[in-house]
């Protein structure tokens, strides 16, 4: 049995963003040619609030992940 990978694996990251980037635009255009900008501005800072409560999740995660417990 082969315990390592045939060939590296390509990443597509960058390709994925973009993608990601051109559906929330179109999404938010669509949004807003329906029912206006305030909308699309209060979906924007939802989604950028739910991002920053990501990050500051990870990074607490990733900071206590190889942390002693504490024994009291």
């Amino acid at each position: 049995m082969h315990n390592q990978h045939p060939q590296p694996v390509e990443d597509y990251m960058t390709a994925n963003m973009i993608l990601l980037a051109v559906n929330l635009m179109w999404v938010f255009v669509a949004v807003w040619s329906v029912w206006g900008l305030a909308p699309v501005v209060l979906s924007a800072v939802a989604l950028n609030h739910l991002i920053t409560r990501l990050e500051h999740y990870r990074r607490q995660r990733d900071n206590t992940l190889g942390a002693p417990a504490d024994n009291r």
